[in-house]
């Protein structure tokens, strides 16, 4: 027999030797304690130092970023690796006896009018992608006659003049044109102005949008960015919001001059499609470097009123920025509900 004297580790029997689970067990768990500890300290340095190290968002927003650690730390959650895995999830197919209770549960959840829907049968949408682009009846969204319509289901957040290059998207918050739309060539001209409509689509709207006006895009902005969520609750709370985030911009002219439509991207909503430009892709993984990299494609895309132009692959928001006469007036206010077609000026354009 072997005599070990090493506190008990071993037990000795008749026979054979066991080793003794209890004590096992012990050094297992001190070595998964050490483990975690470790972990939490060597992470939590790296989230702290990753925090304070000056990064692509200082050069987007230098004045605001480092002067509120909250704000600092909003910014630093993975929002655009969580919107990633959205996105891969909202574009697995769903099983068809699973189908009506998560895509019907979303509609009750967030009010969708599938009354609107040419298909209201949710077994017929594959998945949750399918589902947030689903087709309308055309008899529900009448494009009206007007020169400037809704391009989009959603709300109102702000509207009106455009003051010193300066676009307001909630009260109090504003930011550069140039910072968001990039250079642009805008001839300025005395007897017309600046405007712009900025429209919230909830995650129960209808995703896709449409051309507000008759107009031609010549030129296809896509900037990356940030994630954050839109939703006019938090808007208030980080200034520029709209510049940090990614965002699709396209310019172009209309009867009065220039126009822009831009489709800015959101928590959950990194995918943006644009019809027109099909090698387009957004919420892509970037080194640090590419951050701040535009890409800009010319392209030659004439649209009527009411005409599909692209989708988010889930809610987010359009916003519109034009040249148009003193004259204009707006047939909306901030808080209206809107539905793409429906007119958006009562006279003046």
């Amino acid at each position: 027999m072997l005599d070990l004297h090493y506190a008990g580790f071993f037990l000795q029997t008749d026979s054979v030797m066991a080793i003794n689970p209890f004590l096992i067990f012990i050094a297992v768990w001190s070595w998964v304690k050490w483990l975690s500890v470790s972990t939490i300290i060597i992470g939590g340095g790296a989230y702290i130092g990753y925090l304070f190290t000056p990064d692509w968002r200082e050069i987007v927003d230098s004045k605001h970023y480092y002067s509120n650690w909250k704000i600092r730390v909003y910014l630093s959650l993975p929002f655009n690796t969580a919107s990633r895995v959205i996105g891969g999830l909202a574009n697995q197919e769903i099983p068809v006896w699973l189908r009506e209770t998560l895509l019907g549960g979303f509609a009750r959840m967030y009010d969708c009018r599938m009354e609107d829907t040419v298909d209201p049968d949710f077994k017929n949408y594959p998945s949750f992608a399918a589902f947030f682009n689903r087709k309308l009846k055309e008899s529900s969204r009448p494009i009206s006659a007007s020169p400037l319509v809704s391009p989009a289901d959603g709300t109102v957040l702000h509207f009106g003049k455009v003051e010193d290059n300066r676009i307001e998207y909630v009260k109090g918050h504003d930011y550069d044109v140039v910072n968001f739309l990039g250079e642009v060539d805008m001839t300025q001209k005395e007897e017309l102005d600046l405007y712009q409509v900025v429209i919230y689509l909830a995650p129960g709207d209808y995703h896709a949008f449409h051309s507000p006006a008759r107009w031609v895009a010549s030129q296809c902005r896509h900037v990356p960015g940030l994630l954050l969520s839109v939703r006019p609750t938090l808007l208030s709370h980080v200034p520029h919001l709209f510049c940090l985030n990614e965002r699709v911009v396209l310019n172009g002219t209309w009867r009065h001059g220039f126009f822009s439509m831009s489709a800015v991207a959101a928590t959950n909503v990194g995918d943006i499609v644009v019809d027109a430009e099909p090698s387009l892709r957004t919420n892509i993984a970037r080194r640090k470097t590419q951050k701040i990299m535009n890409t800009e494609t010319d392209i030659h895309a004439p649209y009527l009123p009411g005409q599909r132009v692209g989708e988010f692959r889930l809610g987010s928001t359009i916003v519109l920025v034009f040249q148009a006469p003193p004259t204009v007036k707006f047939a909306i206010k901030a808080g209206d509900p809107l539905r793409y077609g429906q007119s958006l000026v009562a006279d003046g354009v």
